[in-house]
Formats: structure tokens, sequence, C-alpha cells
């Protein structure tokens, strides 16, 4: 058992566990170790009543319920030691509770303020639950999103922009393969990334947009959208791959910002009309009509 620092509360009953580096390891109650982050049943021959995050997760759920706050989906309550220490002590009065309510329901408003003026992107968040009814599968680490090949018959989908609480960052290719008739889709601001052939062959695809803030239009990612009828390219998009809207026949009239540098080898094939300003070579990219 490495060296552990046992560092007083404001409950006599309950102490801080530290270890060598100062980080929490766990509360010393008379009843044995809750709270405890280190992987072991036993911590200085007390036994481990609970883990740290069986812990949080059980003083989260009460205190959602006595703090009477609306908390935004995916907005999880700041704990520290002492807020662990208020629950777990014997000697916490009625009135020190009470106290202790009202001023974490100030410090959790405050808090809810500042999560929500740090996630402008965050317009659209889910439960992981949610994602999986949609047939949506997501990687938290990655921040990339598809869904799962089995067959959805919806014809609208706003996608994510966050899954419990993290942020959707990444579009895979085939991302949409589970909607067959996918007729509108609406792409959340958190997307900064989209993966090539995103929505190949979706041909009942008639309505979407691109994320602000996107950089990149990848190769064939509305590849024959036959259906598609209008897209918004934003400014910040500096580069468009080939055949990103190959044999998209229906798209009228396809409005390319002078911010786009770079614009690949037939991207706009069959499309009836782009306008263009800038300087990428190889103008109209196979559309129909320039300008």
């Amino acid at each position: 058992m490495e060296m552990l620092l046992y560092q007083s509360t404001q409950f006599r009953d309950v102490k801080k566990i530290l270890d060598r580096a100062h980080g929490f390891a766990g509360l010393l109650t008379a009843g044995g170790i809750e709270a405890s982050r280190l992987d072991v049943p036993f911590v200085c021959d007390q036994k481990v009543l609970s883990r740290y995050d069986d812990a949080c997760a059980d003083i989260r759920r009460i205190l959602a319920m006595q703090l009477g706050l609306a908390l935004p989906q995916g907005f999880s309550i700041p704990l520290e030691a002492e807020d662990l220490a208020v629950f777990f002590s014997q000697q916490c009065s009625l009135q020190q509770m009470q106290d202790y309510l009202t001023q974490k329901r100030e410090r959790t408003q405050a808090d809810i303020q500042t999560w929500l003026r740090d996630r402008p992107w965050d317009t659209h968040p889910v439960t992981a639950a949610q994602a999986a009814a949609q047939n949506l599968v997501f990687d938290a680490e990655t921040g990339r999103i598809g869904t799962d090949g089995c067959f959805n018959g919806g014809t609208v989908l706003e996608l994510p922009s966050s899954v419990d609480g993290v942020r959707v960052r990444r579009l895979a290719s085939y991302a949409m393969v589970s909607y067959t008739y996918l007729d509108t889709l609406i792409l959340p601001d958190s997307i900064e990334t989209v993966e090539p052939y995103a929505f190949y062959d979706k041909v009942h695809l008639r309505s979407t947009n691109l994320p602000r803030g996107l950089a990149v239009i990848p190769e064939g990612m509305f590849s024959r959208c036959i259906g598609l009828t209008g897209i918004v390219i934003p400014d910040s998009v500096r580069e468009i791959h080939d055949e990103a809207f190959y044999q998209c026949s229906n798209l009228d009239t396809v409005v390319i910002p002078d911010s786009v540098a770079r614009i690949g080898r037939c991207a706009f094939l069959n499309v009836r009309r782009v306008i263009y300003h800038g300087g990428a070579k190889g103008f109209p990219w196979g559309a129909t009509r320039g300008n």
C-alpha cells in the first residue's frame, strides 16, 4: 500500500485520505472507507464501503432532487471532497445540511451559467440512450458519430451536438447508412470534421446544412445525392475535395465563398450552376454552368 496522508474536514468523524501526490483517495469515516479511489478492498485495515464513482453518482442524484434546479442535459454537478464529507458524516446536523444546500444551490447555479456560456455549439444535447434509440453510434473518446447499420425508416433527423455531455466532433464515413429514406438532416455546429463519403448515395436526401466552422468538405461527401435541392457553404470552408457534390443533378445554384482556395476534380459534376469568384483552378469543376 502506498503512503497515504490524512486531512481533517469540517466534521470530526470524517477525514480526507490523500495519496502521495496529494490527490483525493477517499474518506475515512467511523464505519470504514467511503468514496474510495483505491482499487483494494481494505485501506489501512479499514473496509472499503463504497467506490468513488458510485458514491458521486448517488450524491448527484440526491442533490438533483434537493437543489430544485433545472439541470441542462449532460451537465454534471461538480463535487469536491467537502461535498462528500457532508453526506458521509454522522455528525452533520440538520441546520448544517440546510446551510450546505443553500450554498451548493448558489454555486451550482453559477456553474450552470459558466457551463452554458462555454458551450454555444451545444444546441441539441442527448443522452446515450436517446442516441441509441435513433440507431446512432457515438465514440466518446474521439467524438465520432455514425449509425449502427440497422434499418431505420425515419425521414427527418437532427444529429446531437453532445451525448451525455461529450461534444460530437466528427461525422463518420457512410454516417447515415441506417437511414435509407432520409429526407431532411440537421447537422450541429459542434461538428468540426466530416469523413469522406459521409452521405454517399443518399438519393432521398433533399435538405441539409453544413456546420458553421467546417473547414473541409471531404471527398464524395454528397456524391450521388440526386435529391439534394440546396446547400449553403459557410465562409469557414477552405477546401472542397474531389466529387464532393458529384451527380447532385437537382442542385440548382451553389454559391462558393471566396474563402475556398482549393476545389477538387469533378466536385460539382452535373450541378446546374456554381457561382465563384475566388482563385481556385478548374472552374466550374464539372457543373453545367458557371457564374
